[in-house]
């Protein structure tokens, strides 16, 4: 992760997207998309964090990465399907990191995901998180290799992906969106959901 975020991406992750996982942190948080659960080593022992994935290997493997007495639920579940009623409304906030541009399909079709995690939220809280942006910003020739083999072998979906098309699917369900394009990857936060 540190060696293409820094080389390929260009978003560095201690200096960007580390800092930007931790400032909008809540006390009850659920991380979708947890990957190696490498945020999660570094949140507060006080934080109650969920995590969601469809991979029970990934949902196992952060939870143990992070502790397991940090985690209250691990939840396997498909983001473009509703969320269980009880999930709605429970997260003060909720992170996507390198989520999005691994989901299939366009930037629109991912709105539903955006919707579906807009109703987990508290009426104050925050979604955000980071993905990497395929049309719109300028890939070094590393980044060019990994997207070509990355999105020819289904890993990404995200040739057509914008900080444009992310800004219209996040306003469609949230008042406060805020972007910010670090190298080839948009960070993102939204809050005062619709």
């Amino acid at each position: 992760m540190g060696v293409s975020n820094r080389l390929a991406w260009g978003c560095p992750t201690k200096e960007h997207l580390l800092p930007h996982f931790l400032e909008h942190l809540g006390n009850n948080h659920l991380d979708i998309g947890v990957g190696t659960g490498f945020y999660l080593t570094h949140v507060p022992e006080s934080s109650l964090i969920s995590l969601m994935d469809l991979n029970e290997a990934s949902l196992n493997a952060a939870s143990t990465r992070a502790g397991e007495s940090k985690i209250k639920h691990k939840i396997n579940h498909d983001v473009f399907e509703p969320y269980p009623a009880a999930l709605h409304g429970q997260f003060d906030s909720i992170s996507m990191f390198y989520l999005l541009h691994c989901l299939p399909g366009n930037i629109s079709t991912k709105s539903c995901v955006i919707r579906n995690a807009a109703q987990a939220l508290t009426d104050d809280g925050t979604l955000y998180g980071a993905t990497i942006l395929g049309d719109g910003v300028v890939h070094n020739s590393f980044g060019q290799k990994l997207m070509r083999i990355y999105n020819q072998k289904g890993i990404f979906s995200n040739t057509k992906d914008s900080e444009e098309g992310l800004t219209h699917i996040l306003s469609e369900h949230f008042e406060n969106v805020k972007t910010k394009v670090q190298g080839t990857v948009v960070m993102f936060s939204a809050s005062g959901k619709k």
